[in-house]
């Protein structure tokens, strides 16, 4: 291990002397790895951090199996997305209380609706966006509830991630998820940061439709329920 991010939540491994070079991040129950490790000592180090949720394009640990594929989607340092705006009636905000968008995610897609989910991602968002590692948008209808949000949740080493891109139920198909997500990835990519997400294949052409490239894919992986 060598250290925290300051203000993420997250935990850094990599791994010894003369094995290949890897990198594992791990937050809660929720692992990203980057490079080859082994699989059985992988499955075990998972296991011992009681981590039940894996992210990678490579190693797949002994004994886990297949859950989902993700489509990475990127926007070059430099480059922008061709410009949209928010339709009529509708505002932007740029820095929203996290304890608003914390709300409309649970009420959504984004987020379950339990205290505990809801508490973690409130205060890992407030941490975040306090240390300039996170920019949440988000629009509001003519009443000032929020009515769509995304927002780039790890800023960090010249890159953004998005996420959280949800659209509330009554404003859905009217472009609001285009337009922030473009305008924030612009807003990123003129600073000279790399932007990239993680979408299922089915959003895969709604993000390239918007100027996203693909760049490869990202798998998910869980431990496989033991048998009688």
């Amino acid at each position: 291990m060598f250290g925290t991010l300051p203000g993420s939540g997250w935990q850094f491994y990599t791994g010894g002397e003369g094995e290949a070079p890897f990198a594992l991040g791990v937050r809660g129950q929720t692992a990203l790895l980057a490079g080859p490790a082994d699989a059985e000592e992988l499955a075990g180090f998972l296991g011992f951090l009681g981590v039940s949720r894996l992210r990678c394009a490579g190693t797949v640990p002994e004994g886990w199996q297949l859950r989902r594929r993700y489509s990475r989607m990127v926007l070059f340092a430099g480059e922008q997305l061709p410009r949209r705006e928010l339709p009529a009636g509708f505002l932007l905000e740029e820095r929203p209380a996290v304890s608003r968008v914390t709300e409309f995610l649970c009420r959504g897609e984004s987020l379950s609706g339990d205290q505990q989910t809801r508490d973690c991602f409130y205060s890992e968002t407030c941490t975040l966006v306090n240390h300039g590692r996170a920019l949440l948008w988000a629009a509001q209808d003519q009443t000032g509830e929020i009515a769509a949000t995304a927002g780039a949740y790890a800023i960090w080493n010249r890159t953004a991630y998005l996420a959280g891109v949800e659209t509330g139920l009554g404003a859905r198909e009217k472009g609001l998820a285009g337009a922030l997500v473009v305008g924030l990835a612009n807003r990123l990519a003129e600073q000279g940061i790399l932007v990239e997400l993680l979408c299922l294949p089915a959003l895969e052409e709604f993000y390239r439709r918007l100027g996203f490239t693909k760049q490869g894919e990202v798998s998910g992986y869980s431990p496989q329920p033991d048998s009688d």
